[in-house]
């Protein structure tokens, strides 16, 4: 009975609560400002809960869940999984990232970044995104992920992942040990789109990092690497070319919002010879942003992983560092 009363019953480690969703900023650009549009809130706030899996000597880890802002005919693509790390330094007003994965369907490397960061003292949440870990759907077919859906479902798609990180972001934002103005991004690959999409849509994010990812999709997608080869088969057989699908995919497209990102807040890093995002896409990108820093790793797309130590050290001191205003 005594150790019974000592313990913490599993309902203790569980917290359950409501975020507010956050406006976006307007743009003065009317066109730019009819594409917002897409991808503002209808709830004036969400529901979450947030359940405690491990306690570390410098990191709390939890499951948080909560309901994605966009419905999708398919069930488990509805509620959002995240991995939290939570620093345990007793900080107030702490920086905190949002983690944006790669295309593989393989995690571990991934949660070893949100642990290190957290170490750090930077709260940090990996989003999965829908097709992925947790809403990965139970009887999934071989074109659940991103890149393997056909042309309408593939934007929808982007569109719910773009909303799903900005709700992450507003959760983020109600906690009290977490500035609001220093949630940033950290996206690779895939999650280096996604991430620079979301960052030129929401431009609340501040201080963010985006590995070996790119702008125009059109121009990777067509430039035909094995992770897209599929993809061009399938649009070249439906009459798509590159300039036909840069005007289909322009409320997806990063370039598209990219003037609204804060060039001293962001930090790219991409590979010299990447095979599956061309250079020419990468400096696209950069100079839609207004030429924020880049740093080139040596080899290609997957050469991240051997040289992951010198990035995650880039990482950590942009994301600590505090923008001068």
């Amino acid at each position: 009975m005594l150790l019974a009363l000592l313990l913490p019953s599993q309902d203790e480690k569980i917290q359950t609560g409501t975020a507010p969703c956050r406006s976006l900023r307007p743009s003065a650009d009317p066109a730019l400002q009819t594409l917002l549009r897409a991808y503002e809130f209808t709830d004036r706030e969400f529901t979450w809960t947030l359940r405690e899996t491990r306690q570390g000597e410098k990191v709390i880890q939890y499951w948080l869940k909560f309901p994605s802002a966009r419905s999708s005919p398919i069930p488990e693509h509805n509620t959002v999984w995240c991995r939290f790390w939570q620093p345990k330094d007793g900080a107030k007003r702490r920086p905190a990232a949002i983690l944006l994965h790669w295309l593989g369907g393989s995690f571990d490397t991934l949660e070893i970044i949100g642990q290190r960061l957290a170490e750090q003292g930077i709260a940090t949440l990996m989003l999965y995104m829908p097709g992925y870990g947790p809403r990965k759907a139970k009887e999934a077919g071989p074109n659940e992920k991103l890149t393997k859906k056909d042309m309408e479902a593939m934007i929808l798609g982007l569109h719910q992942t773009v909303l799903d990180v900005r709700r992450a972001g507003d959760w983020l934002a109600q906690r009290p040990d977490v500035e609001p103005s220093r949630i940033g991004l950290v996206g690779i690959s895939l999650g280096a789109v996604v991430g620079s999409l979301t960052a030129g849509i929401d431009d609340r994010f501040g201080r963010s990092v985006f590995l070996i990812g790119g702008g125009d999709l059109p121009a990777i997608v067509m430039h035909g690497s094995k992770e897209t080869v599929e993809a061009k088969i399938r649009l070249e057989k439906e009459g798509l070319t590159v300039e036909k699908l840069r005007e289909q995919w322009r409320d997806v497209e990063p370039l598209t919002f990219a003037s609204r990102i804060r060039p001293e807040e962001t930090l790219l890093i991409n590979a010299d010879a990447d095979e599956v995002i061309p250079k020419a896409c990468t400096d696209r990108l950069r100079d839609a942003m207004g030429s924020p820093e880049i740093r080139w790793i040596k080899g290609g797309h997957y050469a991240l992983l051997f040289q992951l130590g010198k990035a995650l050290k880039d990482i950590t001191a942009h994301l600590l560092q505090r923008t001068a205003w």
